[in-house]
């Protein structure tokens, strides 16, 4: 017999894919219902102001119109907030940032929905706003909620907390401005409602259904029981489509409920990137010092997070960011104060990453400028602060297991990065300059939303040996059907092809929290290998007397179950027909939890994650002096991944997390003008294209296992989060000038050359 080579760390075909690129997928905008109505919303055009009144009277007597919502039809909680109540699903007596929700319409076409909801113009008074999150904490700044715009504040607190008592030889004060950004999602929000008696169906484009389900049900006072919500197929996420999906569900579910009718909603792009959430824009204080050899002696952050006008996961977003500010280095003393602020602008939301990039584009910038101070090369002090195996504590004292991968993907990056020989994208007149970056990224939930760190897993083995898996953690391109399908296989023993994994439905598989902080492979995987050791307490008997062998002595391996060790080998399909045949239960359960972990959020102290993933980018760049213009050339990657689940899809996260954070460092920028986005649209708003890609090398080092499924670790946040620190070093670097803002725009670029006597020298 030939030997079957094994799934884990392949390439083969996902199995989402053959659908995809044929166009067979079939996403919510392609779904179509008899008697479906289609929904819109009326929203407020400014960002502060109290609402004297509103008329709907003429909106509901227009063409098509079939019902108009307000507030005060809501059966249930007119209530949103995903954790905290400040979020109305439709406003009554006040706005708070423009695309607040009025009334909800439903009529027989879209373009009649959309037309009555525009119609609906209320009186306003305007109220002032404010738009800066850092005069929003002044007192004299007017309120969104309460007494005061602070939301809330984190810290980490290690060693002497007062530099100013501390010796170092060279100190670093910076400021840096970091502007959010968009999803860019593919597939703008879409949903579609279906009423069935007491209850309802939503087919949702979404990462978490189950949040959804929560929505819906408190908004329309029913048993969750009642609310089905399916993830249909995802067009792109990237934390956009985690918290914000159950506001427009909420909305289809309330006009559906209404008219007892099928009803769809779908954004138009402009709609969607002027009302949904954003990366969180924050402003972050440095002061850091190191003594004459290159240590650093004490790192003092100041963040301040632009929540918008509601908390939506600001909280969870600033808790992250709190204590990945240190970043993969070995500072004795500490001082980091997170703080969060309410504002009148679009509110702020999951993004990859999750407040990690921010604060590390701060930290590796500080880092450069440091070791210009110093007269050292950047790589040198980086390699001399790192964390290691002497000193393998965090930011927040955690040990960090053995091995620390820091220095090796610092190494591996720097050596791909020195190999590559790279064909110039830029002409040569162009400055050029190279870039590093590190990253330590906590995998999967921080210890304060641990209680959401939970998944379930449904395995059903058929009678021909294939195998149907759901579970409740989502796809939305990542790759999260690809990895399920190769534990299942690996697991199982059979080829991937034999495994179907289903999108996630509330109504078979239980409350599995979030997809999100790079938790859906490691978290799904945990299930499904949990569900199949339970599975196998019941095939493994049958196995055994097949084969003459004790039941611990079974192995499942190329497609047959055999003693282990060597020895006699039956196809696993008669294994399956023979429980089949005595009708032996072939379908299980599998669930996974993380372990309790200790952690003080008065000092920032104790183990905020289960594990941890490091990384390093080295990216070079070639900059335009004269128009500000950057192109990068190359991109070296080297990440801690533990083991590699499907090549292709690894692979694939860190090629896209590099472009997409290359339209953070570069061109995205949200050009906001009181809480109103002056470039609604992909014409103005720019995202890299295919022509700006740069080469990038990739390397997955599996030296360090994690506590993934088979030591695998998370990859789609860590692909991220390097990049624009990186990019922003090396441009730099290039023209001999410090930039401490994002994004590196043009403007950005000649303006900082401009007030550059150095660079102005050189060019003389």
């Amino acid at each position: 017999m030939t030997k079957i080579q094994p799934p884990l760390g392949g390439s083969h075909r996902r199995p989402d894919a053959m659908a995809k690129a044929t166009g067979q997928t079939r996403y919510v905008g392609d779904l179509a219902l008899p008697g479906m109505l289609h929904a819109a919303i009326a929203v407020s055009d400014r960002a502060s102001a109290r609402v004297l009144n509103f008329d709907v009277a003429s909106a509901r007597r227009m063409p098509g119109v079939e019902a108009v919502v307000t507030a005060d039809e809501i059966p249930g909680d007119n209530q949103v907030g995903v954790i905290f109540p400040d979020q109305p699903l439709l406003v009554t007596d006040r706005v708070r940032m423009v695309g607040d929700r009025l009334a909800l319409v439903a009529a027989r076409t879209p373009e009649e929905a959309w037309d009555a909801a525009r119609a609906i113009s209320p009186a306003y008074e305007d109220q002032p706003g404010v738009f800066d999150p850092e005069k929003a904490l002044d007192e004299t700044s007017p309120t969104l909620h309460g007494t005061d715009n602070l939301l809330h504040t984190f810290q980490v607190l290690r060693g002497q907390t007062d530099p100013d008592h501390l010796d170092a030889d060279v100190i670093v004060e910076a400021h840096y401005e970091i502007g959010g950004q968009d999803h860019a999602y593919l597939e703008p929000q879409a949903c579609l409602a279906v009423p069935e008696g007491d209850r309802i169906t939503i087919s949702a484009s979404c990462q978490c259904p189950f949040y959804i389900q929560q929505a819906v049900a408190r908004v329309l006072a029913i048993p969750l029981a009642s609310v089905r919500v399916e993830q249909a197929p995802t067009g792109g996420a990237f934390g956009g489509k985690e918290d914000y999906p159950s506001e427009p569900a909420a909305c289809a579910a309330m006009l559906a409920w209404r008219t007892r009718r099928p009803v769809r909603l779908l954004y138009s792009r402009e709609f969607d990137l002027q009302v949904t959430t954003k990366r969180h824009a924050m402003v972050v204080q440095h002061r850091w010092g190191a003594d004459k050899n290159g240590r650093l002696v004490f790192a003092e952050v100041e963040a301040v997070l632009d929540c918008g006008a509601y908390a939506g996961l600001s909280t969870v977003v600033a808790e992250r960011a709190n204590v990945s500010a240190i970043g993969p280095y070995a500072v004795p003393n500490i001082m980091v104060r997170t703080r969060i602020a309410y504002t009148n602008n679009l509110f702020g939301g999951a993004y990859r990453g999750f407040g990690a990039p921010q604060v590390s584009f701060a930290a590796e910038a500080t880092m450069d400028t440091l070791a210009h101070r110093l007269g050292m090369d950047p790589l040198e002090f980086r390699r001399i602060n790192l964390v290691t195996p002497s000193d393998p504590l965090t930011c927040t004292d955690q040990p960090l297991a053995a091995p620390q991968m820091a220095q090796a993907c610092l190494d591996r990056a720097v050596k791909d990065s020195e190999e590559h020989q790279i064909a110039p994208r830029a002409p040569d007149s162009w400055r050029r300059g190279r870039g590093i970056s590190l990253a330590l990224y906590g995998i999967n939930l921080h210890r304060g939303g641990q209680f959401l760190d939970r998944s379930s897993a449904v395995v059903i083995l058929q009678p021909d040996a294939s195998v149907i898996v759901r579970v409740g953690l989502t796809e939305m391109g990542q790759g999260n059907l690809a990895a399920v399908q190769t534990v299942t296989a690996a697991a199982l023993g059979i080829q991937p092809d034999k495994v179907q994994v289903w999108q996630p439905d509330t109504t078979t598989v239980a409350d599995s929290g979030p997809t999100v902080a790079s938790r859906g492979s490691h978290s799904s995987g945990r299930a499904v290998l949990d569900a199949i050791e339970r599975l196998r307490r019941r095939l493994d008997p049958i196995a055994a007397e097949l084969l003459g062998c004790r039941p611990e002595d079974v192995e499942l391996a190329d497609s047959c179950a055999r003693v282990s060790g060597g020895g006699p080998s039956v196809p696993l399909i008669d294994v399956t027909r023979e429980m089949a045949a005595r009708r032996i239960e072939t379908i299980s359960t599998g669930w996974y939890r993380s372990k309790p972990r200790v952690f003080d959020e008065a000092t920032g102290m104790g183990e905020p994650y289960a594990s941890y993933a490091m990384a390093c980018h080295v990216v070079d760049v070639a900059v335009d002096p004269d128009l500000g213009l950057v192109r990068v050339e190359h991109v070296a990657a080297a990440h801690d991944v533990g083991r590699v689940l499907h090549r292709t899809a690894a692979e694939g996260q860190v090629e896209g997390g590099v472009v997409q954070a290359m339209g953070w460092a570069l061109t995205e920028e949200l050009k906001l003008d009181q809480g109103r986005l002056l470039n609604p649209s992909f014409t103005d708003y720019l995202i890299p294209t295919s022509d700006d890609a740069p080469p990038v090398t990739v390397a997955l080092l599996e030296d360090a296992p994690g506590r993934g499924p088979f030591g695998s670790k998370g990859l789609g946040e860590p692909a991220f989060i390097p990049t624009a620190a990186a990019i922003r070093n090396a441009v730099c670097a290039a023209l001999d000038v410090e930039i401490n803002r994002l994004p590196l725009t043009p403007p950005v670029i000649v303006r900082a050359l401009a007030g550059n006597h150095r660079f102005k020298h050189l060019m003389e």
